[in-house]
């Protein structure tokens, strides 16, 4: 799964079948700092959903949600 841009940071979605036949998501973001990249692991919360797509849509939408309120408020620390 590939990187979605938004308002300068990457949002990397990780998706993964579950044993009940489901599908898990979450996403890390990262942005270029100084330093190359401030990386934050798991930005969302793990989102289960019976289709694969239906879960990285909703890890996304989090993400989305993250990165502006991070926009909004720079001194805000993840949750």
């Amino acid at each position: 799964m590939g990187k979605i841009h938004y308002k300068g940071w990457d949002i990397i979605p990780v998706a993964l079948p579950t044993t009940e036949g489901k599908w898990t998501a979450s996403c890390d973001i990262q942005r270029p700092d100084a330093h190359g990249a401030a990386v934050f692991e798991g930005a969302t919360m793990q989102f289960v959903r019976a289709q694969e797509e239906d879960a990285v849509t909703a890890a996304c939408e989090e993400a989305v949600r993250q990165i502006d309120n991070l926009l909004a408020n720079p001194t805000m620390r993840l949750a």
